[in-house]
């Protein structure tokens, strides 16, 4: 039932209205109440029509609708990379669809003769990310606190914005992709709220980046601190009075790669 109207007040409200020679007929008064109630049940209808297309809690069809009377829609053409066969540097993705010895050759629905794919979000949660990231875009919330939101919709809460500056902005997840994430790289800066003229670029491994200043990374990052991926920390070794170290104790913090994902280009 909606709350937003009452059918019993309504109808109420109605024989308020009768006059009083007519009070005392009960088969008129049943008439103008099942009549009444008729009408009501349309008006609860429609009442509550608004709450099946909620950002929040639509499903199926009903956020399809909502996807597209926002100018996004679940389908999208991509880029259709031919996999090679090559090795992976760990947490960076590779602009190549990389393949190894087994590896069968991945399927695409050509939808165009240069290197194109459709690629159809199918999952109704990660569609709905889209959409309240979209959502930003749409009302043109430029601002920086708006962005870090809608990073986050998509990557969580270690999503930042790294870097911004020099007419491009370059966004972090800050946490190694998954497979289907992988799949939607092309799109995610499609639908980010990044004002018209800046370029949007991505950098894929560990926010501990090397820089100048309050909240960069230096040379020889303490490991343990800052959790970089350097492995377990060797002991040390006493030969006399002389601790020597049988491994590193630490790593310098990473330097920034900008990776354009190149959301509307095929070209190499």
């Amino acid at each position: 039932m909606a709350d937003c109207y009452d059918i019993e007040a309504a109808i109420d409200a109605r024989l308020d209205n009768i006059a009083t020679q007519y009070r005392e007929a009960p088969q008129f008064l049943h008439l103008i109440r099942t009549y009444a109630r008729e009408a009501g049940q349309i008006t609860e209808a429609l009442c509550s029509l608004p709450s099946f297309f909620d950002l929040d809690t639509a499903v199926g069809e009903q956020l399809t609708f909502i996807g597209r009377r926002m100018g996004w829609g679940r389908c999208h053409c991509v880029c259709n990379i031919t996999p090679v066969f090559g090795f992976e540097c760990e947490g960076v993705p590779s602009e190549n669809l990389l393949g190894g010895f087994c590896d069968e050759a991945v399927t695409w629905e050509d939808c165009g003769p240069f290197g194109s794919s459709e690629l159809c979000i199918n999952d109704d949660e990660v569609y709905r990310s889209f959409l309240k990231v979209r959502r930003y875009q749409f009302l043109a919330l430029y601002d920086l606190e708006s962005l870090t939101q809608a990073v986050r919709t998509f990557w969580g809460d270690t999503a930042m914005v790294l870097d911004a500056g020099y007419g491009r902005v370059v966004i972090a997840p800050g946490r190694p992709l998954e497979a289907h994430e992988n799949l939607l790289l092309q799109l995610y800066p499609r639908v980010l709220p990044i004002a018209p003229g800046l370029r949007v670029r991505f950098h894929f491994g560990d926010i501990r980046v090397f820089g100048f200043g309050e909240g960069w990374g230096e040379f020889c990052e303490d490991a343990v601190e800052h959790n970089l991926q350097t492995g377990e920390l060797e002991e040390l070794i006493t030969e006399g009075s002389v601790e020597i170290s049988t491994g590193p104790q630490g790593t310098d913090a990473e330097w920034m790669c900008e990776i354009d994902v190149k959301p509307y280009d095929c070209a190499a």
